[in-house]
């Protein structure tokens, strides 16, 4: 059964996924997140609101060199963005953004006060999908 997650995100990296200029989210930590979950992008400070949604289709782990080897075509940004971020955790690993939508009407944190946004990556509360839907 698919799961829903909330992503924290840079607004732009988030816009460039849901304009469809980047097709690839890339992370540098192990993740639960697997192929047909649901990710909710929140666009951190000074931001501080949700933008947008899509559906996880492939999942590409490896080193940080294979990962964008295998992605590259599909991104926006350069090797010297991307190899040195994946280098910086421990677990290289590549989310394909599938199936986009942005939000018409942005969600901000202030809306959602039993919110607290992940470092990282969190499991979406029901609560929060609740509002959504």
């Amino acid at each position: 059964m698919p799961e829903c997650y909330v992503m924290s995100i840079k607004k732009e990296y988030g816009l460039n996924l849901l304009h469809r200029r980047a097709f690839w989210e890339y992370r540098r930590r192990k993740s639960l997140i697997r192929r047909g979950d649901k990710i909710l992008l929140y666009a951190t400070a000074p931001h501080k609101e949700l933008i947008g949604e899509f559906i996880v289709g492939d999942v590409i782990i490896g080193n940080s060199h294979d990962v964008w080897e295998r992605t590259k075509q599909e991104v926006c940004y350069s090797i010297e963005e991307v190899v040195p971020y994946l280098e910086s955790g421990n677990f290289p690993i590549a989310f394909r953004v599938t199936s986009p939508r942005i939000y018409s009407n942005p969600l901000p944190l202030d809306k959602i006060p039993f919110f607290k946004p992940p470092m990282s990556y969190c499991r979406a509360p029901e609560q929060l999908l609740s509002i959504l839907s």
